[in-house]
């Protein structure tokens, strides 16, 4: 581990006992009164409320956790979409230990992976996540680790007095101390476990002290304002949200309803209005499909601001919204956390600029007119560079973000794409592709080339090279036990599908590179007009 972060860092941990002690009414959430009926409206979760929710959940896992034998050991936890996950996370760091946080969108594979590989002892889950969570435990890559059910959220939230828990570590001792664990993608490969710091979730506090903090931020988009994002708290952007907005923003936090699956654009409609929410951080599919409609359109229109991630909006869409409601660019990732852009103007919604406090240098590559965004390590930027607190071997890291410059405005950055092979869906999944081509390839001797795609798509294409003479339908016959098999560690929001396979033409074959290799940005152009057919349909 490098140096702490040089700066007067406040912990989560902390302001939570500190607001519950000087300001209790303060409101730190709402939740929906009836998950199944939002015309009921939400009621207020406290400060104080929140903090006697810990001190219940200390009790019930000092009670019935293992005893520890080695400082901050892991504890996993999925369950539902509800405000358990930031309950657990800080009760979690009070007793001492480490909060694993693995997708329930990952393969069974992959969970069990990353219980192993984080040394997980205990896998803590919901009611309704009994099922998957015993599959987990039954691979024999996590067969060590015993499952344990949580109580109902009313044991915790609304309950009598607790008898709490203090957190007695100041934060200059406690800053470097590992305490939430995410995952990298595992979709089609073994996921890589990211361990977050005290100090890295203190990320939106510390960049209050960038050296241009006096400009407009993001952070001033946060404040004093009720925000909605359905990402849900087990991905480092729902935990943000759910943390680092109020704590060190101001914002109330307004949960959705406590689903399993995907949000749909008529609950997220219901949750906005219903939460009386006035900012919104929302993958641009869920953007998409609330255009769709003059009820969804309306409500996104009398936003204070609508922040989208993901992918980038379609241009369509931002016709129906710019007039309305300024529209902003959200970007991150699990390893670097949070990026902190300047505030551009309305007319530059579709365009990036990285404040000098991150480091950020757009580099060119070898494709003519693309910059890579690369943080170049510096002492004196060590507060707001995360990435080197997970990578403290590094110099560099190269995010494998390609982007444009503007026309005519200097430090303006449009972004296009991946250096590398991982696809971002419009509702902010992700997929690794050359794994899947390359099985793929060589499931059949008659297949010379693979091509997977979809960028800023709901689902990925699959374009295929076939050398052989074989009808259509022989050709997809012969194939499909192959996607198939292809599929079995991927989530259902990612699998490739029957409607989106592309059989190439001889007289446009797939582009390749000096060394052979399928090219894939010249490919997918050349198959432009054909692949955008498929999404059509």
């Amino acid at each position: 581990m490098v140096e702490g972060m040089k700066t007067s860092t406040k912990l989560i941990v902390t302001q939570i006992d500190e607001y519950a002690r000087t300001t209790p009414s303060r409101v730190w959430a709402v939740i929906p009164t009836d998950d199944n009926d939002l015309s009921k409206g939400f009621k207020d979760i406290t400060y104080s409320e929140f903090a006697n929710a810990i001190g219940h959940a200390c009790t019930w896992l000092k009670a019935n956790l293992p005893p520890a034998h080695l400082p901050f050991e892991t504890v996993a936890y999925v369950g539902p979409k509800d405000v358990r996950y930031p309950i657990l996370a800080v009760a979690a760091a009070k007793i001492g230990k480490k909060l694993l946080l693995p997708s329930p969108f990952a393969s069974v594979k992959a969970q069990a992976h990353l219980i192993r590989a984080s040394e997980c002892k205990t896998f803590l889950h919901g009611e309704q996540n009994t099922g998957v969570v015993h599959q987990v435990l039954s691979d024999s890559s996590a067969i060590y680790a015993s499952a344990l059910q949580v109580p109902p959220l009313s044991d915790w939230l609304f309950n009598e007095h607790s008898a709490g828990f203090q957190f007695t570590k100041l934060p200059d001792e406690a800053k470097d101390d590992p305490w939430l664990v995410f995952h990298t993608s595992g979709t089609t490969g073994l996921p890589k476990l990211i361990t977050y710091t005290h100090g890295m979730m203190a990320s939106f506090h510390n960049a209050r002290s960038m050296p241009d903090a006096d400009a407009e931020t993001m952070l001033d988009h946060f404040a004093n304002r009720r925000w909605y994002t359905p990402l849900p708290s087990l991905h480092f952007v729902g935990m943000t949200v759910a943390l680092q907005f109020p704590i060190f923003c101001g914002s109330v936090v307004v949960i959705g309803p406590a689903g399993s699956g995907p949000t749909t654009p008529a609950a997220a409609r219901e949750v906005m209005i219903q939460g009386q929410v006035q900012g919104s951080m929302l993958p641009t599919a869920l953007i998409d499909g609330m255009c769709q409609t003059e009820e969804g359109l309306e409500c996104l229109r009398n936003l204070d601001y609508l922040y989208f991630a993901g992918a980038p909006l379609s241009q369509s869409t931002v016709a129906k919204l710019s007039a309305h409601v300024p529209i902003k660019p959200a970007m991150g990732s699990t390893e670097a956390g949070a990026y902190f852009l300047q505030i551009t103007g309305d007319e530059d919604w579709e365009y990036y600029s990285f404040r000098p406090g991150m480091g950020m240098q757009l580099q060119p590559t070898s494709s003519g007119g693309l910059y890579e965004a690369v943080f170049v390590r510096d002492a004196s930027l060590e507060a707001w560079q995360q990435v080197f607190h997970v990578y403290p071997e590094l110099q560099e890291f190269r995010t494998k973000d390609l982007f444009a410059k503007h026309a005519s405005k200097t430090g303006f950055w449009k972004y296009v794409g991946r250096t590398d092979d991982l696809i971002i869906f419009s509702h902010g999944e992700d997929l690794y592709a050359t794994g899947m081509e390359e099985e793929i390839a060589a499931a059949h001797d008659d297949i010379s080339g693979v091509l997977i795609g979809g960028q800023g798509r709901p689902k990925p294409f699959l374009l295929v090279e076939w050398k052989g003479n074989d009808s259509a339908g022989e050709r997809l016959a012969k194939l499909l036990p192959i996607v198939e098999h292809a599929n079995r560690n991927c989530s259902e929001l990612v699998k490739l599908t029957e409607g989106l396979i592309l059989f190439t033409v001889p007289e446009k074959r797939l582009v390749r590179t000096i060394k052979g290799t399928v090219s894939r940005r010249e490919s997918e152009e050349l198959y432009r007009d054909e692949i955008n057919s498929l999404y059509t349909v």
